[in-house]
């Protein structure tokens, strides 16, 4: 099933606990339930949860209670998103016995605390709630984290926690000083490329671009100030390889063209196909399945990587994408269900990938249920999915 949010406290009652998860249908009112065991260790010294990022919700419910304040995990597709407001986040650690310091801070997308993020708890025995918001207004926008440490008396990190979130700020999209100069046509063309392509050269670098320098590069084009617009491509490739720019940006191009070669046709470039932005945005996929022919369903791929890593979203493992060709020509694949963050999720794609109805008395219903596996297909037995048939297939039977 989809995470929607991991939330983890300590525990003091060092006993094995039953839990039960309840999620309701809110239009049926089915009730679907699942109970489980939890086995506690309680020989540890110290027990340290994750930084928990929390909404700005305030309600008097009991259940959202937690050391005299509200605490309402903030909801997400497994990144928290704060926009224009204070981040906030709450921790516990549990100490047995013993003399321990918690440190703790907010890191940028390069791993440096954040100026005035950082602070210190001394911990007692006992559960030590810990509940800090910090101010982001002076922050450029992009990628951070939550770090805490348990240190010993002497110094030494003994254990570590961090959550990875993302933060925008309307007014501080990028550093200020990304757009502060201008190049000239003779300038830029000496080097850098053609200046009639430089919107295109913009949309070109968007799949390696952070969420907040996707939305710089969406105002730059809409300006039409081709000068800054030049400016911000050099020092974007600055950023990203400070030693070698202008080598990198020319690597990376003739990349664009590959993908162009392989996923572009005719009409449309192969960087603007869903298949050449993944290309892009995560490189080579560790493992592919091409399945033009499949019996009745349409053409499709299944990529899988062992390990994504991109500007935009947290570094990820074993991590699959679903493409479809619908249209049956110029193979124009479409990305109709990922498996990660902050990508498209479907999980009927293997019912999108039928030609035919597969109708039935349940409009909710997958290909699994019916029609399933017609003669020569793999769909619900890929060399990579595998006989795992689909998420609604545990409700449905």
């Amino acid at each position: 099933p989809l995470l929607l949010q991991k939330s983890t406290f300590v525990y003091e009652n060092w006993t094995n606990e039953s839990v039960k998860i309840v999620i309701t249908d809110d239009v049926t009112g089915e009730l679907i339930e699942v109970e489980d065991t939890i086995r506690l260790n309680g020989e540890a010294p110290f027990y340290l949860s994750n930084p928990i990022a929390l909404d700005t919700l305030q309600t008097g419910n009991s259940v959202y209670q937690k050391s005299g304040s509200t605490v309402i995990p903030k909801p997400s597709l497994g990144l928290p998103v704060f926009e224009n407001v204070p981040i906030e986040w709450y921790s516990e650690v549990f100490i047995r016995e013993g003399r321990y310091v918690l440190r703790y801070e907010l890191q940028n997308a390069s791993g440096t605390a954040v100026a005035g993020t950082q602070g210190f708890k001394r911990l007692q025995n006992g559960v030590n709630p810990v509940r800090i918001s910090y101010g982001m207004d002076a922050q450029n926008s992009g990628a951070y984290a939550i770090k805490t440490e348990i240190l010993d008396a002497t110094g030494t990190v003994l254990k570590e926690a961090t959550t990875s979130l993302m933060w925008y700020n309307d007014d501080m999209l990028i550093d200020p000083s990304l757009l502060e100069g201008v190049l000239t046509r003779a300038s830029f063309e000496k080097s850098w490329g053609n200046w009639e392509e430089v919107p295109e050269y913009l949309s070109m670098i968007a799949p390696l671009a952070s969420l907040a320098e996707r939305r710089l590069l969406m105002n730059l084009k809409e300006s039409m100030d081709t000068a800054r617009a030049a400016f911000y491509l050099t020092r974007f490739w600055q950023e990203k390889a400070p030693d070698q720019a202008l080598e990198s940006w020319m690597g990376y191009k003739r990349v664009v063209d590959q993908v162009d070669s392989e996923f572009g046709s005719k009409t449309l470039a192969g960087y603007k196909t869903q298949m050449g932005r993944v290309f892009l945005q995560y490189g080579a996929p560790s493992l592919v399945e091409e399945r033009p022919f499949d019996g009745k369903n349409y053409p499709y791929q299944i990529w899988q990587y062992d390990r994504l890593v991109s500007s935009s979203t947290p570094t990820q493992q074993n991590q699959v994408f679903i493409f479809v060709d619908q249209e049956l020509v110029g193979r124009q694949y479409t990305l109709i269900h990922s498996s990660a963050l902050g990508e498209v999720k479907d999980h009927k794609w293997q019912f999108h990938l039928s030609r035919h109805s597969n109708t039935g008395p349940d409009i909710d219903a997958t290909s699994t249920q019916y029609s399933r596996d017609n003669f020569g297909e793999r769909i619900s037995n890929s060399l990579i999915i595998g006989n795992q048939g689909t998420w609604f297939d545990q409700f449905n039977n």
